[in-house]
């Protein structure tokens, strides 16, 4: 190795040729400049893609609590048999006060069925949401005085 080129560190030992310019590496400016366009024209749609799937994100979870509260509310209103009454809407309280619920019960097929549907209804970013449910009910003959009514069980033939 040439002897004037020893006290320089080993990564430029390199000895100089007459009319070579030493290249250094990194971007030249029409690189850069297409770089930035490249990115100003794919973030603005990356951002709205994630601000929609967060969105939709939103939506999904409002619609599956929803989905859970009407379902609870529908269990409530056959064990209490609570729709047999007036008064079938109302809200799920504090803790989910976004939600109010509605139920109506319809006519069946089946003269002793009614149809019982409860509706969960919210809104969310200037939109008015609901969830629907439904479930078929029976009601019981009413029992008169002096009528017996055959349990459960039996043929209702008579007894030898």
């Amino acid at each position: 190795m040439n002897a004037s080129l020893t006290h320089l560190p080993p990564h430029t030992r390199r000895p100089r040729l007459a009319g070579h310019i030493r290249v250094r590496a990194g971007f030249t400016l029409p690189e850069v400049l297409a770089t930035l366009l490249l990115v100003a024209i794919v973030l603005p749609s990356v951002m709205q893609g994630i601000s929609l799937a967060t969105a939709a994100a939103g939506t999904a979870r409002q619609r599956s609590e929803a989905t859970a509260l009407a379902e609870s509310k529908l269990n409530e209103l056959v064990a209490t048999n609570q729709w047999q009454s007036g008064g079938l809407s109302g809200d799920f309280g504090e803790q989910w006060r976004e939600y109010s619920w509605q139920a109506e019960v319809q006519s069946w097929v089946e003269p002793s069925a009614r149809q019982l549907q409860v509706h969960v209804v919210w809104t969310a970013r200037g939109r008015n949401y609901d969830v629907v449910l439904s479930t078929l009910v029976y009601s019981a003959p009413p029992v008169t005085s002096g009528t017996a009514t055959p349990a459960a069980g039996s043929t209702g033939g008579t007894q030898p």
